[in-house]
């Protein structure tokens, strides 16, 4: 039996609203206004705690050293990069290079969304789990996070044997990677048999596109790893993102389409000229699994794409819950969805529609407060990095890195 774990990442005291993020409007939008350090990690700490509390293991990765002097040091910023800033360096590089002094304090690692792109061994020809940390090259202020989270993974799952970790991709701009926010994972419910789907915004056939944002993700990135992966090609899919996804600021898949198990939810404008390639997927899942993809298509008159975006509603996590001690009954799943969905209209029928409806496992909502994170463009999917593991596998992680009760106290 296998079983999704959650790794999220603890945001850092240097968080700020830099508006460093690549299409991301609500980045752009609340550039240079008073950040909230303190919160921002309650609130992604207490998003972590309410996911273990319904029975998902829960892990948690510290915050990486920040500022990354070093880095200044290399951009000619005139930074001693084994000695503090002093105020005076602080206010130099911040009017000489404003931009790279808030690159060098980022606090974006808290989306570990984008840490990894994570293969289950079920789905690769060598039955191992193959993982590829992204390269984040679009992003100046993250492409230093590679290295850091490489070596995060391989501290939580070094104790694997059947666990490849592969260095990112090569650092070029064809091979742009943001990880596992632009791939989705379905399966039958026993989560043994999955089918891969990557979603990329830049494919150089169409490059005739007038792009508003610059696409962060390549398809000869999305092919790359799915070949390094050992992924079989039937049951593996590339989607390329709608032009108009990506001007309206859905700069990663997670914002616009979601999916649990055999669950798929994507806005009607998530993907380009792709209804071909959705039935194909509808028929081979039906084929291989003996059971139909529940597949549900928004439709721009029900969501529309700015509503979308601002409430973050794709970027709900939905997880399937274990039964607990106190628990009564147990939902099939559950969507946890940023405080937003609630206050914007539009979604909130969308939630209490799914909710109602017995065409879908959805069974329960939890509305959380991310107020930090999603002023920086990340809702509850981003702050997370989704890994299928076997039991057995579980049971051989580090024990310090899982959140449980006295560990949510002690952060």
């Amino acid at each position: 039996m296998f079983t999704e774990i959650n790794i999220d990442a603890l945001v850092g005291p240097t968080h700020h609203f830099g508006g460093l993020g690549v299409g991301n409007v609500a980045s752009q939008q609340h550039a240079y206004r008073t950040s909230r350090p303190r919160d921002a990690a309650l609130e992604g700490l207490r998003k972590a705690a309410l996911i273990a509390s319904l029975g998902v293991p829960q892990y948690i990765f510290l915050p990486p050293p920040r500022p990354r002097l070093k880095w200044l040091h290399e951009l000619g910023l005139g930074v001693d990069s084994t000695e503090h800033l002093s105020s005076e360096q602080l206010s130099a590089t911040l009017q000489i290079a404003p931009q790279a002094f808030s690159a060098a304090f980022s606090s974006a690692f808290m989306w570990a969304a984008n840490m990894a792109t994570v293969s289950a061994a079920r789905d690769c020809r060598d039955g191992r789990l193959h993982i590829t940390p992204a390269n984040l090259i679009s992003s100046w202020h993250r492409a230093s996070e590679s290295a850091e989270r490489t070596s995060d993974l391989k501290r939580l799952l070094g104790t694997l044997g059947n666990c490849t970790i592969h260095p990112p991709l090569s650092s070029i701009v064809p091979l742009r990677d943001e990880g596992a926010a632009n791939h989705m994972r379905l399966c039958d419910p026993t989560g043994k048999t999955g089918f891969n789907i990557f979603v990329y915004g830049d494919d150089s056939e169409l490059a005739s596109h007038d792009w508003k944002f610059l696409p962060r993700q390549t398809r000869a990135a999305c092919e790359a790893i799915a070949r390094r992966h050992q992924l079989d090609p039937a049951r593996t899919f590339f989607l390329q993102q709608h032009p108009a996804a990506i001007s309206a600021g859905v700069f990663h898949n997670d914002v616009i389409a979601t999916s649990h198990a055999s669950l798929l939810i994507h806005h009607e404008l998530a993907f380009y000229d792709a209804e071909p390639q959705l039935q194909r997927l509808d028929e081979s899942f039906r084929q291989t699994t003996g059971a139909p993809l529940l597949r549900m298509e928004i439709s721009n008159s029900d969501l529309p794409m700015e509503e979308a975006v601002q409430s973050y509603f794709f970027n709900s996590q939905i997880i399937t819950p274990r039964a607990t001690r106190s628990s009564n009954h147990t939902p099939q799943m559950v969507l946890i969805c940023p405080q937003q969905c609630h206050r914007i209209a539009s979604t909130r029928r969308l939630i209490d529609r799914l909710i109602a409806s017995s065409d879908n496992p959805i069974e329960e909502v939890h509305y959380v407060s991310l107020e930090q994170s999603m002023a920086g463009g990340g809702g509850p999917a981003c702050l997370r990095l989704r890994i299928p593991l076997a039991h057995d596998d579980i049971a051989q992680l580090p024990r310090q890195l899982r959140i449980d009760r006295q560990l949510e106290e002690r952060l």
